[in-house]
């Protein structure tokens, strides 16, 4: 094949790739959207169900319109707390994994350990949390952490356990451990730490806010939410849980950019 012919041929797929981008990424999720918000507002409407059990769309776009910098606000914090326990959480796990990797029996206990702890329920253990640092923020960024740690250990040890021909070079060229580790075996097992996060950062989320519902900051969205409940603010809880959406869409972008530009040089994400 000539240069010319490559060329063409690549351009080819790329706008192929863009004509079916739209379809099967964009359109098709909007529409299921937009008919799935059509149906519940006119069920709400039409069913004259009360406001106090369902509000229609239209009314929570309406007071979420309204209180959008109020919402912006607590999902700051609220972000910002989750933020915290995903990092010390990370921290914790990689480095964990990075200094267990090579200890066979060591690294498959602590795997066992980190299943059973995402096998428990997580916001159960909030009582035990504010023992030990009361109820606050900082609980709530132990509860993130203790939510992110298993999962992010078990990621980053599969990265770290990779085999490749490469390790025999090294042990060839009798290289310390240091330099298999900056040189190899931490760039073989980023993959497995950005798709971690990917998983672990939506989900710190959710613990954030469960964990503010219970306590913590008044200035969360899980307070928020816990506050308008009780006093039957039906359509404000609703509009603090779309800006929740919002926010755990956001993050997940946000990684998921930062998953592009640190693996732009990974085969899986070189163009074919």
């Amino acid at each position: 094949m000539t240069r010319t012919e490559a060329i063409g041929s690549k351009d080819a797929r790329s706008r192929v790739d863009w004509a079916n981008f739209p379809v099967g990424v964009v359109l098709i999720p909007t529409l299921f959207f937009v008919v799935l918000l059509t149906i519940w507002e006119l069920a709400v409407r039409l069913g004259d169900v009360h406001v106090l059990m369902l509000p229609a769309p239209s009314v929570i776009w309406v007071k979420f319109v309204e209180d959008f910098d109020i919402l912006v606000e607590l999902a700051r914090n609220t972000g910002v707390e989750s933020a915290k326990g995903v990092l010390v959480g990370s921290v914790i796990a990689i480095t964990l994994a990075a200094l267990v990797h090579g200890i066979r029996w060591l690294n498959q206990g602590l795997l066992s350990y980190s299943s059973t702890v995402k096998a428990l329920p997580v916001v159960a253990l909030y009582p035990v949390m504010t023992v030990f640092f009361g109820v606050t923020s900082k609980a709530v960024v132990a509860m993130v952490c203790v939510g992110v740690a298993p999962i992010m250990f078990t990621f980053a040890s599969r990265g770290f356990s990779g085999t490749s021909e490469h390790d025999d070079l090294m042990r060839s060229i009798s290289a310390g451990w240091l330099t298999r580790m900056t040189a190899l075996v931490l760039p073989r097992a980023l993959p497995y730490v950005m798709a971690g996060l990917r998983t672990a950062v939506p989900l710190s989320i959710i613990i954030a806010i469960i964990s503010e519902y219970f306590g913590g900051s008044v200035s969360t969205l899980g307070a928020y939410i816990r506050r308008e409940s009780t006093m039957l603010h039906t359509v404000q809880v609703w509009s603090a849980i779309v800006m929740a959406c919002l926010l755990g869409v956001l993050v997940f972008v946000a990684v998921s950019m930062l998953d592009r530009y640190f693996l732009r040089w990974h085969a899986s994400r070189q163009e074919a």
